[in-house]
């Protein structure tokens, strides 16, 4: 999580010039795949068969375990970071200002699901 995270910040500060015009998308796969990987962390605590499942099937398990709010949160950002990751000709790509603020949100979410106690 922390490797990928570093890697978000690079990108967003230009250090990383081989992204060409992709970097900001890429920058959002790299969040989304960061934010699974903490749900990821949740199911190998508490109910690792979990982990076959879709994500958007993981989410609605996630209420069990994390609480309706965290899970609605978890969701919403999941939902933003897969739309943004996605090229469409008619949107625009992401801005370094959403970006800035889902990376923060993933850290601050990762950091709430890895305080999800074992069962």
């Amino acid at each position: 999580m922390a490797e990928r995270l570093h890697t978000v910040d690079l990108l967003l500060a230009g250090s990383v010039t081989d992204a060409g015009g992709l970097w900001s998308r890429a920058t959002a796969w790299i969040l989304r795949i960061a934010l699974e990987q903490a749900v990821d962390e949740v199911w190998l605590r508490v109910e690792p068969a979990l982990m076959r499942c879709p994500m958007r099937a993981q989410l609605i398990a996630l209420r069990t375990f994390a609480g309706q709010d965290e899970a609605a949160q978890v969701a919403t950002l999941w939902a933003a970071l897969s739309g943004a990751a996605h090229h469409h000709d008619y949107e625009l790509a992401p801005s370094v200002t959403d970006l800035r603020r889902w990376r923060e949100q993933t850290a601050k979410i990762a950091d709430r699901l890895a305080a999800v106690p074992a069962r």
